[in-house]
């Protein structure tokens, strides 16, 4: 196989991996309505592709560990979802986190 083959094969993985991190950044935004959410999609994505490619690391580089990366995968974008939400309400200033939720401006 040529090198760019297996360039291709691996960034094929990144992108499935990234796309995998963005599923549960997706159901966050649409369960907190878009609020706080922004900033958790870099992290959820990254996320998702360091536990993506934790697996053939560890040495799983065959049908089961693929399987496997995609749960890893998906796993680790729900953990970075949640740290991220988490770490940008913590840094919300006061009087945007204080407000109610039904006061909307739009």
């Amino acid at each position: 196989m040529t090198f760019e083959a297996r360039l291709a094969i691996v960034l094929l993985y990144f992108v499935l991996w990234g796309f995998l991190g963005l599923l549960p950044w997706t159901l966050a935004a649409v369960a907190r309505r878009g609020r706080a959410v922004l900033p958790a999609l870099p992290i959820a994505v990254a996320a998702a592709c360091l536990a993506g490619v934790l697996v053939p690391i560890v040495g799983a580089r065959d049908a089961t560990g693929f399987l496997v990366s995609i749960g890893t995968a998906f796993a680790g974008g729900v953990a970075g979802t949640a740290a991220g939400v988490a770490l940008s309400v913590r840094l919300a200033p006061e009087d945007a986190a204080g407000r109610a939720e039904g006061d909307d401006d739009a």
